[in-house]
């Protein structure tokens, strides 16, 4: 799973540089219909023994991940990988949030003390405590409550399911989710190019391991725990963007320590065993 997280990471400045020549919907469809294909092919799971419950899972998970890519790729076009990843990071403290909201399980009061450093990193990253979130920052954030719907789906659907015919199922679908926001919106690709298209096709690589050994990871780790290990991810964003020559201005470093920091004491506070 840390791997996994490394790698979601690294896929921040890979978005960057795909959606910087492709509009961020035809871009995300390319990317899962690539993961589908993937799994389908490596693993030859056969479909036709797909459960009524795994089509219920793949059809929840595959909207939450096409809004949880979708709108960070739309948040790249202006934004560097490390800022995104941040940003996007805050789905671990949004999780328990949403437990509290949607399945009224009992958030301790040390999670809202780590909303409220969310919260105030959030800020920073905006551009200090006057600034006002710009719309590439509204969009992150909405990436990241897309991820923690697709994290607190995981942890319900993944023990009763295949996880790689989940896998295939809910990449094929978040496909087609971004297909249809591509015709909504009337994007269309561009001509083919090998900088974008090595760009998709590798982040489909990739995705086709990360949600197949995401789904069997989540059926043997609690999600506080798998919470505490994709708290990494943000560093990790922030660490291959550097080495793409990106740097975070003195608010942006604030604003990144009060959000890992949020991370971390969220996580730290669950039980994890």
């Amino acid at each position: 799973m840390l791997f996994a997280t490394a790698l979601w990471g690294l896929a921040f400045l890979l978005t960057r540089l795909g959606v910087a020549a492709v509009s961020p919907a035809p871009f995300v469809a390319m990317r899962f219909a690539t993961a589908a294909i993937v799994v389908w092919g490596v693993t030859g799971v056969r479909l036709a023994r797909t459960t009524p419950i795994e089509m219920q899972g793949a059809a929840c998970l595959a909207m939450a991940m096409a809004a949880g890519y979708i709108l960070p790729a739309v948040a790249l076009q202006t934004l560097g990988a490390g800022h995104t990843a941040f940003i996007s990071a805050l789905c671990v403290p949004i999780v328990p949030v949403l437990q509290y909201l949607v399945l009224r399980q009992v958030t301790g009061a040390r999670i809202w003390v780590g909303v409220c450093l969310a919260t105030f990193g959030l800020m920073f990253m905006a551009g200090g405590p006057g600034g006002a979130p710009s719309r590439a920052d509204v969009f992150a954030l909405g990436g990241a409550f897309g991820v923690a719907a697709e994290v607190l789906l995981m942890s319900r659907f993944a023990p009763r399911v295949d996880p790689r015919r989940l896998a295939v199922l809910e990449c094929a679908g978040a496909a087609a989710y971004a297909v249809a926001v591509s015709v909504i919106t009337g994007a269309h690709l561009p001509a083919f190019a090998p900088g974008w298209i090595a760009c998709a096709l590798s982040l489909g690589a990739a995705s086709a391991f990360l949600q197949v050994s995401t789904n069997w990871c989540m059926r043997r780790v609690r999600v506080h725990r798998a919470m505490l290990i994709f708290a990494t991810e943000p560093v990790w964003g922030a660490f291959f963007g550097a080495l793409h020559g990106e740097r975070f201005g003195l608010p942006s470093l604030i604003g990144a320590a009060f959000i890992l920091s949020a991370l971390l004491f969220n996580a730290k506070d669950q039980r994890l065993t």
